[in-house]
């Protein structure tokens, strides 16, 4: 689940969602790519990624080819196996007996009912699952193929042969969402509702933030997207769906870094901030710096 570029309070894209892209030439030919090294260490590499099947994003792929295809380890968010997405799959599902409707009450069931046909989204589907996982539904883009571009990279490094790792569990992405009280939940539900008809002008937004390749304005669109929100959902994006899973994944991930050639793909919005990859990478001693390097 990519955050992800859950990178919209609509689309909370971080997870899973998430991820954001002024269409310029230069954006398109270089995209969010940070080349990692460090003395006596082989070179890696940390890209940004958006959870969308928009072409311009997926695009983006043939810039990475050549960094996946030179590391030997290939690193995303969490691995999109089988067993994985039952396991997502199972959990975002109320139980047996239970319906989103009697979870929520009637006028807000009748009002995400609303929302969710103009979307084009089965309300019967919606009606099965938990707060935060219908509030997710709500405010993800499209899908026809189930090709992101997370997924792809993930598909060209087995076709390589490459080693394909999660940074991290199901059971920890889950535990993000399964941990929200659910009055936060149906709070975050509310505002998918109240956002739907301007969730197709956010997304663009962020899709063309994402594509400038600059990490301070994909994250001054993101944040200008939740702030009005409630603090207490205003703390659970900041710090628990980007700074603490932010803290994990550098965990893991230096412990490879230190040893082999890798290929880091998350959602963007984990990139930038104090507490971002970027600048915790750099804490931990490692140089990081745009790829390749240009005038921008």
């Amino acid at each position: 689940m990519d955050s992800p570029i859950a990178m919209r309070p609509g689309a909370l894209v971080a997870i899973t969602l998430t991820l954001c892209l002024l269409a310029s030439l230069v954006a398109a030919d270089t995209g969010l790519i940070y080349r990692i090294s460090r003395d006596g260490v082989p070179d890696s590499y940390l890209v940004g990624t958006m959870h969308s099947e928009d072409e311009r994003v997926i695009g983006l792929l043939d810039l990475f080819v050549p960094l996946i295809e030179g590391v030997d380890t290939v690193a995303i968010e969490m691995l999109p196996d089988a067993v994985t997405m039952l396991a997502m799959g199972a959990a975002s599902m109320l139980p047996p007996g239970q319906d989103l409707r009697g979870r929520i009450g009637c006028a807000r069931f009748k009002a995400l009912t609303a929302a969710a046909a103009e979307l084009g989204i089965s309300i019967d589907v919606l009606n099965r699952l938990r707060p935060w996982a219908a509030a997710m539904t709500l405010g993800m883009p499209a899908s026809d193929s189930g090709r992101f571009l997370d997924m792809e990279i993930y598909l060209h490094a087995r076709k390589h042969e490459r080693q394909t790792i999660g940074l991290e569990t199901a059971a920890e992405q889950l535990s993000v969402f399964q941990d929200m009280p659910e009055a936060l939940q149906i709070e975050m539900l509310d505002e998918m509702v109240k956002n739907a008809a301007e969730l197709p002008k956010q997304l663009e937004a962020l899709t063309q933030a994402f594509l400038s390749g600059e990490l301070a304005q994909l994250d001054q669109v993101a944040r200008g997207q939740y702030a009005d929100m409630a603090p207490e959902m205003v703390h659970w994006f900041d710090e628990i769906l980007l700074n603490r899973r932010n803290l994990r994944m550098l965990e893991r991930m230096q412990v490879r870094l230190e040893r082999e050639p890798m290929l880091i793909a998350v959602g963007s919005l984990h990139l930038g901030g104090e507490q971002g990859l970027v600048a915790g990478l750099r804490q931990r001693g490692f140089d990081v710096q745009r790829w390749p390097q240009c005038e921008r």
